[in-house]
């Protein structure tokens, strides 16, 4: 995978362009860090398929996410009983 500056983005849209289709994907980034990927899509591909596929991607890696956290700071070790009190609680907390 290949990582290019935003700057050839901006400066230079026409190579970017052409890179991309050769590689098939590109990280974009900016003072060094990646903000963003860039897929080549096929003028065949359906993009709504493709959004969806992203969708589930970014899903998958919340969920990821989640249950680490949960496992650093112990609420993976929570019962029913103990998560229902804490949802309680919460609500408790909201109602005016």
């Amino acid at each position: 995978m290949q990582f290019i500056p935003y700057r050839n983005l901006r400066n230079e849209p026409a190579a970017v362009r052409e890179q991309l289709s050769s590689e098939g994907e590109l990280v974009v980034t900016n003072g060094g860090k990646p903000f963003a990927l860039m897929i080549d899509i096929p003028e065949n591909e359906n993009i709504d398929e493709i959004l969806l596929m992203a969708s589930r991607i970014r899903a998958q890696m919340a969920i990821r996410s989640i249950r680490s956290n949960a496992r650093k700071n112990g609420t993976n070790k929570l019962t029913d009983d103990q998560i229902n009190q804490v949802i309680e609680k919460t609500r408790e907390d909201r109602e005016p």
